[in-house]
């Protein structure tokens, strides 16, 4: 938690409302300018592009970055020179198969020399990611990617029919509102992103009702969020017998896999099934569900590897290129999720990019309270702990939470300091504790089960 959200949890509440009104307002003005719909203007156009075209745009957009890469990366000048690669030579996508997969670690440790040695001279700001390895990564990213990022996935949203002038209920991981209120509202209105956001660390059998009032007081018709807070929501609604006033029209979500149970509790609280897209902090793959409910590669943004595992049938590796971030390079980056891909078919949509069956990278279960709240996606409490190398929460028969840590050898005292910090600022609880561990087992695809759990609740 650094001192702006110190500060802003310290507040009393009409200040948070200034304050989360200004963030949203100072959001809109560099993310959604004119840039930003010029940019969004380019990728609809290509949004029905055939394959062919769309290949021949990667090739030229990524052979564009590699050549900023060699002059503007210490990193990857030396990784090219050692490999004899030549990014001008650049003819076919398979070419960069010459370079070795990156990994978040790798990038991490080499961060000073794989960044743009020049790119503080250009409008950037500083990203920050965990992942479902729970591994942080901190690095510049530049306004135009940014906006590019988003135009993606606002593309995503236009072609399922939410626009910009639709009100949403935001279901994510920020703790915005401070974990001891115990009082509503469990929500803070943003007016400049027309944003409901609603806490997902304060939801439970007691509190469901206020929750359900602000909802059909404000006739929400679109949810957005991470899956398992809005299939929690759903579980609570049908175990109590409440249901919305109006129509909920759509259901979006991501930062996580989508379950078939999930799908299955929202479809049924809800009224509509959820539509979804995988997408990443690091510019590297988006992957988008049709009308038709296929999950398309968008081709345009990036170029997605899909790595083959050995010994697992019709799961691959997601490996990415990233085309739009002239501040920082990622370049065959892992990006430590699994897809499922059982046959490259034509859909009816006409869209000819790659079809992905689903990606398995973030299933996750839930970590749950002994007051019966349920929190999945804890991946942002290591969000800023880039000297965690990776990292996994168990939660034990009896309740009991542990939250199980590779370090690495710059790891501190105020890192575990800082660490404490964001687990109670998350659970409201003290049974947990830090386990350091020297490398934490994968599953049978290589992934990293970030949260496992064996508490079925309070009875």
């Amino acid at each position: 938690m650094n001192m702006t959200e110190r500060i802003y949890h310290q507040s009393p509440l009409f200040i948070q409302k200034i304050l989360i009104e200004l963030y949203g307002k100072r959001m809109v003005k560099r993310r959604y300018n004119k840039e930003f719909f010029r940019i969004l203007d380019s990728i609809r156009y290509r949004d029905r592009w055939p394959i062919d075209k769309l290949k021949q745009l990667q090739i030229e957009r990524l052979k564009d970055n590699l050549i900023r890469a060699q002059q503007h990366s210490i990193y990857y000048r030396r990784l090219f020179k050692e490999v004899g690669f030549e990014p001008s030579e650049l003819s076919d996508l398979k070419g960069i198969e010459k370079l070795p997969i990156t990994t978040k670690t790798s990038i991490r440790e080499n961060i000073d020399q794989v960044v743009n040695d020049n790119y503080k001279s250009h409008p950037h700001l500083i990203t920050h990611t965990s992942g479902t390895t729970g591994a942080g990564l901190i690095y510049p990213e530049s306004v135009s990617c940014e906006q590019e990022k988003w135009a993606v996935w606002w593309r995503f949203r236009m072609n399922r029919g939410i626009g910009f002038a639709t009100w949403v209920a935001f279901f994510g991981g920020r703790t915005i509102v401070p974990i001891n209120q115990s009082k509503p509202p469990y929500w803070r209105t943003v007016k400049a992103t027309k944003r409901h956001m609603f806490s997902m660390y304060h939801l439970n059998k007691k509190t469901l009702p206020a929750y359900i009032d602000k909802i059909n007081h404000e006739k929400i018709s679109w949810f957005h969020g991470y899956p398992s807070f809005l299939s929690n929501l759903a579980s609570l609604m049908l175990e109590n017998g409440l249901r919305f006033e109006h129509k909920v029209k759509k259901v979006s979500i991501g930062a996580e896999n989508l379950l078939e149970s999930h799908k299955r509790l929202i479809k049924e609280a809800f009224g509509v099934s959820p539509i979804q897209h995988y997408g990443l902090s690091e510019p590297v793959a988006n992957i988008s569900e049709c009308e038709y409910g296929n999950m398309h590669v968008d081709e345009d943004y990036s170029f997605v590897e899909f790595i083959p595992i050995q010994g697992q049938k019709d799961q691959y590796r997601i490996v990415g290129s990233s085309f739009s971030n002239p501040a920082m390079f990622f370049l065959r980056y892992d990006t430590n999720d699994v897809a499922t891909i059982t046959a490259n078919h034509k859909c009816q949509c006409g869209r000819e990019s790659r079809i992905v069956d689903r990606v398995d990278g973030r299933s996750e279960d839930f970590v749950t309270l002994r007051n019966g709240t349920k929190i999945g996606r804890m991946d942002h409490i290591f969000k800023d702990m880039i000297n965690v190398v990776e990292a996994r929460i168990v939660q034990e028969k009896d309740g009991f939470i542990h939250f199980d840590v590779v370090k690495s050898s710059s790891y501190q005292q105020n890192d575990e300091e800082s660490l404490i910090q964001e687990i109670r600022s998350r659970l409201d609880a003290d049974y947990f504790d830090i386990r350091y561990v020297d490398k934490i087992e994968r599953t049978s695809s290589g992934k990293l089960r970030f949260v496992v759990s064996e508490y079925e609740g309070p009875a």
